[in-house]
């Protein structure tokens, strides 16, 4: 069995299952392509039954990285981890040669600052980030 990018992406959202979504705004810069423009960066916010936050942050982008960021409300998380999910080209993908060009590796690109954190995610790139 070939692991896709797709089974991937909904393994690393499994956190948000049975989740109570939290308000998350997000302000990016914007993706053009031809005639679409589109927010570089999507995101999702939820808290787990075990009061884990977890934040879901897409870039679109498939040249350029996405600098963020964000303000957390209520208890003060003290550490930040995460996974990513993205690789060197486009047009990457595993097949039974080579199963794991693509899969998920620990997230560096976040820091909590006091209440706020900086987050930089990779260009095309997938993170799921947990505050605890």
């Amino acid at each position: 069995m070939v692991l896709t990018p797709t089974y991937h992406v909904f393994d690393m959202y499994q956190v948000f299952q049975g989740a109570v979504d939290l308000p998350l705004e997000v302000r990016s810069p914007r993706y053009e392509f031809g005639t679409v423009s589109v927010p570089a960066v999507q995101g999702s916010a939820a808290r787990g039954a075990n009061g884990v936050v977890h934040l879901g942050l897409v870039n679109l982008d498939p040249h350029h990285e996405a600098s963020l960021q964000i303000d957390v409300a209520g208890p003060r998380a003290r550490t930040v981890s995460g996974r990513v999910l993205t690789a060197a080209a486009m047009d990457a993908h595993n097949s039974f040669q080579q199963p794991e060009v693509i899969r998920p590796a620990p997230f560096t690109g976040a820091r909590l600052e006091g209440a706020r954190l900086e987050v930089t995610l990779p260009p095309k790139s997938v993170v799921v980030l947990e505050l605890q």
